[in-house]
């Protein structure tokens, strides 16, 4: 009799290990099925980071799936296609550390990388989304002569309303182009016609 019950429960967990690779080879989480207006781990395909800019932080009033409102620290995202994210007490001291400062409003425009990895909570072990504590490797784009926003980067620098050290926060920029570029800001300084060659 032991030894049936034995089979019985080793082919009960066939049955659920078989569940569980199924699950896994399908890429939609069922909580992204109710649109939830915050991210979550579901929002993440396995391994997935996905990198987002701060466009602030502030305590929201949130409402939980039990229809409790609760205040809550919100951070919201430059990227429309990123839903804001409830910001708990690590997720914050991560952020401080990729900003510098410990002070949300010098948070804005800041990248953070998101990621999930599964932590204790409620009695259970769950996937969250958790900050990186080191700020993402980003790519700038290359501002050169063929750029579409090249002349009008020459024509701000010519006002005086930018500089190449605030552009090359934004962009690469090789020297030859930088000096292509001052090279052109003197050119239309003097005849106030952009050259190609200067």
């Amino acid at each position: 009799m032991d030894l049936q019950r034995a089979k019985r429960q080793k082919h009960k967990r066939n049955r659920q290990n078989q569940g569980s690779t199924e699950m896994k080879e399908k890429k939609t989480h069922w909580k992204k099925l109710h649109n939830p207006d915050f991210i979550g781990a579901y929002a993440f395909q396995p391994n997935e980071e996905i990198i987002a800019t701060i466009h602030s932080a502030s305590v929201e009033s949130v409402t939980g799936s039990g229809g409790k409102a609760e205040d809550c620290m919100v951070v919201r995202f430059n990227e429309s296609y990123i839903k804001p994210l409830i910001c708990n007490v690590t997720n914050s001291k991560a952020i401080s550390k990729v900003a510098g400062s410990e002070y949300i409003e010098d948070w804005q425009n800041v990248a953070i990388q998101l990621f999930t990895t599964e932590v204790n909570a409620f009695g259970d072990t769950v996937q969250a989304v958790r900050v990186r504590t080191k700020a993402p490797k980003l790519t700038k784009p290359e501002m050169n002569a063929a750029h579409e926003k090249w002349e009008g980067m020459i024509k701000s620098l010519a006002e005086g309303n930018t500089s190449i050290e605030s552009i090359l926060k934004h962009y690469d920029m090789s020297k030859e182009n930088q000096i292509l570029a001052a090279e052109q800001v003197q050119t239309l300084t003097k005849t106030g016609e952009i050259v190609e060659n200067a």
